[in-house]
C-alpha cells in the first residue's frame, strides 16, 4: 500500500487511502503539475504478475478512457511505475449512491426516474461507443455534492462483439445486481445493463433487494428463477407507470426487455409527466416464464464445467425421437382401420345396426341441444367484468358505479398527490381496463391532497449547505447584494420564512451576501501642485494621504510635490492613501556662498471674470475656488452691469481654478502663478 506523501511518477503525491476492491486500492492524491486533486486506482500488488488481472485492469483504462460524458467519471491518465500500475481519475466530492439509498430510501419516484436517466445516459454513451459496462451498481455510482452522477468502475466492461460470453467459474459483477445470463454463464448484450439498472431503480424505490440469500449461488438462481416481487407491494406511493418500467427493464428474457437504453430512457422521461400512464410496451412480459435450470445451468453457476450448447442437441434429438414414435404410431392406426374394413365386409347386417344407433343418438342430441342451449350457454359464458376508471372520483361516486358492475370497493390508507383534490381517489387497483370476475375487489386510495413541508431556516448558512436544505424538496432561486455584516457566501435572507409550509417543487428565494461593497475612485494627478493643494486635491477625491517624504530637489520649487505614490488615472479603492515625495528646494553646498533669500510670499494673478448670458438677475454672485480648497479665494455680490469683472487670486506654482455664478459651477481652467525675480544689489 502507497504511503502519504509518495510521490507517483514525480507528479502525483498520496493524500490518502479513500477506497479499496477486489483487484485495486483507491488514492486520493494531488497532481502537482495541473495543481488539481485526483483518484488514482493501483491494481493490487498480488494480481501484478498475474497476466489476466493486468489485461483486465488495461482494458478498464482503454474502455472508460474512450468514453466523455458529462455522467462518466473522467480518467485523466494511465502508466506505470516499476510494478505499479495505476489509472488517473476524476476525483469528485460526494458520495456513492449506496450510501445515500442508505440514509434517504426509498426516494420518490420523481427522483427515482432522474437519477435513473443520469445513468442511463452514462450507458446510452457507452453503449453506442459498443462498450457494456456489465457491473451496474450502486456501488460503482458516484453522486457529487452538487447531484450529478458518475458513473465509475469499468473494470470489467468489454468491447462488445459477437461472441460476448461470460467466463465460466469466475461469473464478473455483482450478484444481487446480476442479470440471468449473468449468473449462467451465458451470452451478454446490453440489455445485460438494462436489466441490473432495473434492479437499482428497485432498490431506491424500495430501499431493498429484490433477491437476497444465504450465498450467492442462492441469489443467482433467484435471479434466473424466481418472479421480482412487486415494487408496489413494498412502497404504494411509487408511480405506476415507474414500477411498468422496473418490471420491463427485469425480465428473466433477454428479448421481452427493453431493446435498448434509448427506449427506457424515453419511458422514464415520459413517466415524469405521466405517472399514471399506460404507455409502457408490456407486450410478452406478463408471460415471460421462469427460466428452468437443467444441471449443465448449476454446473456453470458453481464454476464446475464451462457453458455449451449441448442441451440444444439433446433437445433436438428428443424432438426427431418425438416425431419417429409419431410415425410408428400414425402407422399403426392405418392397420386398426384395415381391419376394421375387412370384419365390415363380413358382417354387413351389424352395419347397418350400427348406422341405425348412430342416427337415433345424433337425433337424440339435438332434441336435448335445443331444449338446454340456454342453459349451456349461461353456464359457460365467463362471469367478468372491465374495471372502469375511478380516478378523480369521490368514495360514493366510485361505489355507487361499482354496485352496477357488481364489484366491490374497498378503501385503503390515504396517500397524497399533487394532482388530485383531497378526498377524491387518486389510485385504484387493479387499474382501469382490466377485466376481472363479477363480485371481485376494487382496491382505492383517497388523495389527502398536495403534501407540503416546512421550509427550513438557512440565514447565515453558507450558499452549498443552504442549497443542499432546501432542494430537498424546493426549487431554489438566488439573489444577491452587498454586506458589511453577512460574510461573502452566506444567506442574507429567505422568502418565504422558516417554518412556511409549501408544496414539494414550489420556490424559495435566497439573498446570497458578496461581502462588503468595496467602491474605487480615479486618482488625480497632483505632482507639481503644493503640498496644501496637493492634499486638498486627494481629500476631494476621495482618497486620504500616506507618507510625506521630503527630499533636495533643484528643479522642483520648495514645498512643490516631485511625484506620487500611484499614478494619475489608477483606479484604487476608496480612502486610500497615496503617498507624495515633496521638494525641499536647491541643495547646499559648501562652496556656495549664502544664497540672497527669496520671497515665500504668494503670488498674485487677476482673473477676469464675463458676464453670464443665462442669469436673468440683477445682482450676481461670484465665487471662486482654487485647488478646490475647502474656502474660496473670492466670494462677492456685483450688479450686472459691473461686468467683466476683474478678480486677484494669490497662489504657488500651478493649478487650478473654479468660478461659480449664483452656486452653479461655469467653468474650470488651469493657472499658474509665477514667482517674482529676486535681484540682489552688488554693494562697493
Amino acid at each position: 500500500m502507497l504511503q502519504k506523501g509518495y510521490i507517483l511518477s514525480n507528479r502525483y503525491e498520496i493524500i490518502e487511502k479513500i477506497g479499496a476492491g477486489g483487484m485495486s486500492i483507491v488514492y486520493k492524491a494531488k497532481c502537482n503539475k495541473l495543481q488539481r486533486y485526483v483518484a488514482i486506482k493501483v491494481l493490487r500488488e498480488e494480481f501484478v504478475s498475474d497476466e489476466e488481472f493486468v489485461s483486465r485492469f488495461r482494458v478498464e483504462a482503454q474502455s472508460a478512457a474512450s468514453l466523455s460524458h458529462p455522467n462518466i467519471l473522467n480518467i485523466y491518465d494511465v502508466g506505470n511505475e516499476e510494478d505499479l500500475y495505476y489509472i488517473v481519475m476524476e476525483y469528485i466530492q460526494g458520495k456513492t449512491l449506496k450510501e445515500i439509498i442508505d440514509e434517504e430510501a426509498p426516494f420518490s419516484s420523481t427522483k427515482t426516474l432522474k437519477f435513473g436517466i443520469d445513468i442511463a445516459s452514462a450507458l446510452q454513451h457507452a453503449h453506442k461507443n459498443n462498450i457494456i459496462h456489465r457491473d451496474i451498481k450502486p456501488q460503482n455510482i458516484l453522486v457529487t455534492d452538487e447531484g450529478v452522477l458518475k458513473v465509475a468502475d469499468f473494470g470489467i466492461a468489454r468491447a462488445v462483439d459477437s461472441s460476448t460470453v461470460v467466463t465460466t467459474g469466475n461469473a464478473i459483477g455483482s450478484v444481487h445486481y446480476f442479470s440471468p445470463e449473468q449468473a449462467r454463464g451465458g451470452y451478454i448484450d446490453k440489455t445485460s445493463d438494462i436489466y441490473s439498472l432495473g434492479i437499482v431503480l428497485y432498490e431506491m424505490i424500495t430501499k431493498s433487494l429484490p433477491f437476497e440469500g444465504e450465498s450467492p449461488v442462492t441469489v443467482a438462481l433467484k435471479h434466473i428463477n424466481e418472479e421480482l416481487p412487486s415494487p408496489s407491494s413494498i412502497n404504494s406511493h411509487i408511480f405506476p407507470s415507474l414500477e411498468d418500467i422496473i418490471i420491463k427493464a427485469t425480465q428473466k428474457k433477454t428479448d421481452n426487455r427493453y431493446k435498448d437504453i434509448d427506449e427506457m430512457i424515453k419511458d422514464m422521461e415520459r413517466a415524469i409527466d405521466e405517472p399514471n400512464g399506460k404507455f409502457v410496451n408490456k407486450r410478452n412480459v406478463i408471460d415471460s416464464p421462469t427460466i428452468e435450470m437443467t444441471k449443465d445451468d448449476m454446473k456453470i453457476i458453481r464454476g464446475e464445467q464451462k457453458y455449451s450448447n449441448d442441451k440444444d442437441i439433446d433437445m433436438e434429438k428428443t424432438i426427431e425421437s418425438d416425431f419417429e414414435n409419431y410415425d410408428e404410431d400414425y402407422n399403426q392406426d392405418d392397420e386398426d382401420i384395415d381391419m376394421e374394413d375387412e370384419y365390415e365386409e363380413k358382417n354387413p347386417k351389424e352395419k347397418w345396426v350400427l348406422v341405425g344407433a348412430v342416427f337415433t343418438s345424433f337425433i337424440i342430441i339435438v332434441i336435448l341441444s335445443a331444449v338446454g342451449i340456454n342453459l349451456i350457454k349461461n353456464y359457460l359464458t365467463p362471469k367478468v367484468v372491465e374495471v372502469p376508471s375511478l380516478i378523480d372520483m369521490t368514495v360514493e361516486e366510485a361505489k355507487k358505479l361499482l354496485e352496477e358492475k357488481k364489484l366491490v370497493l374497498v378503501e385503503a390508507e390515504e396517500i397524497y398527490d399533487d394532482d388530485i383534490e383531497e378526498g377524491r381517489i387518486a389510485f385504484q387497483d387493479p387499474q382501469e381496463g382490466t377485466v376481472i370476475n363479477l363480485n371481485s375487489e376494487v382496491v382505492v386510495k383517497v388523495s389527502k391532497g398536495y403534501q407540503t413541508f416546512e421550509v427550513p431556516n438557512v440565514v447565515d448558512y453558507d450558499y452549498d449547505s443552504a442549497i443542499r436544505k432546501l432542494e430537498e424538496y424546493f426549487n431554489v432561486s438566488v439573489d444577491s447584494q452587498y454586506s458589511d455584516i453577512v460574510p461573502e457566501n452566506h444567506i442574507i435572507a429567505q422568502n418565504p420564512k422558516e417554518g412556511t409550509l409549501l408544496k414539494s417543487g414550489e420556490t424559495v428565494r435566497i439573498t446570497i451576501s458578496l461581502g462588503e461593497e468595496v467602491q474605487t475612485v480615479p486618482v488625480p494627478r497632483v505632482v507639481n501642485l503644493s503640498e496644501e493643494a496637493a492634499v486638498n486635491q486627494l481629500l476631494n477625491a476621495g482618497l486620504t494621504v500616506g507618507s510625506r517624504t521630503y527630499v533636495p530637489n533643484d528643479e522642483v520649487e520648495k514645498g512643490y510635490v516631485i511625484s506620487q505614490g500611484v499614478a494619475q488615472g489608477e483606479m484604487v479603492r476608496a480612502g486610500y492613501a497615496v503617498d507624495l515625495v515633496i521638494s525641499e528646494g536647491m541643495q547646499k553646498t559648501d562652496e556656495e556662498e549664502t544664497p540672497t533669500p527669496t520671497t515665500n510670499a504668494p503670488v498674485e494673478k487677476v482673473i477676469e471674470i464675463m458676464a453670464p448670458t443665462d442669469i436673468d438677475t440683477q445682482l450676481v454672485n461670484v465665487k471662486v475656488r482654487l485647488n478646490r480648497e475647502n474656502q474660496f479665494a473670492y466670494d462677492n455680490n456685483h450688479d450686472i452691469s459691473e461686468f467683466p469683472i476683474k478678480v486677484p487670486i494669490a497662489g504657488y506654482g500651478e493649478g487650478f481654478i473654479e468660478v461659480y455664478i449664483n452656486d452653479v459651477i461655469k467653468y474650470r481652467e488651469s493657472i499658474t502663478f509665477n514667482n517674482p525675480v529676486n535681484t540682489t544689489e552688488e554693494t562697493e
